[in-house]
């Protein structure tokens, strides 16, 4: 690639994101994201700084074209908590989690950055809904904790794989399970912080 326009390129085609999801990722508008990738406009120092951040770009790559690019691992290693988070009624957080490290293929990640991602075991059948099932290891972004989806999360001493509803105009954040065995769990108050978000759950493995 012979220039900065290319290999700007080369990060949007490798993120999997159509043009428009790509430049909200990083910040801008796709108009702006089109200049760049045209050579018409420098990109700036907060769009490399998202780049760096978020889809793990070597900058000196990307503006000089000097080493690797840093998208070129097709796997990579996310650290696994051996400890279940239930997708239940709950289970309690061991005082020492082992720890250790699980393969994951580079482009199942995308577009986020490696090194904000963990993983822990499933526990329970309250997320089949959500083809989530006992056993499987779900993926989670620590540096996602706000907006509603389905997160792992701490609930006083228990570890936990729900549906989180934030409602900031009633100042609650609401459980829910994807099974209608089990009732959601509303929060509010002092009851809040009881919660800990660990984060956003992006990716998850069947077991076979």
């Amino acid at each position: 690639m012979k220039n900065e326009a290319e290999r700007y390129k080369f990060i949007l085609e490798k993120s999997g994101l159509s043009k428009t999801d790509f430049a909200e990722s990083i910040g801008i508008s796709r108009s702006h994201s089109h200049h760049i990738e045209r050579g018409m406009q420098k990109p700036s120092r907060e769009v490399l700084e998202r780049l760096s951040t978020i889809y793990n770009v070597n900058l000196n790559w990307l503006i000089y074209g000097k080493g690797q690019s840093g998208l070129e691992a097709e796997t990579v290693e996310i650290e696994l908590y051996n400890q279940e988070a239930a997708a239940g009624y709950g289970r309690e957080i061991e005082d020492y989690i082992e720890k250790q490290y699980i393969p994951v293929l580079h482009d199942f990640l995308r577009p986020h950055n490696p090194q904000n991602l963990k993983a822990v075991y499933v526990s329970g059948d309250s997320m089949i809904g959500e083809h989530i099932n006992n056993g499987d290891i779900v993926i989670f972004n620590i540096k996602q904790t706000e907006g509603n989806g389905i997160y792992v999360i701490s609930v006083d001493n228990t570890l936990l794989v729900k549906r989180v509803d934030f409602n900031p105009a009633n100042k609650t954040i609401e459980l829910k399970s994807a099974n209608p065995n089990y009732e959601p769990r509303r929060f509010s108050g002092d009851e809040l912080n009881d919660i800990r978000i660990e984060g956003r759950v992006v990716a998850w493995y069947h077991r076979v």
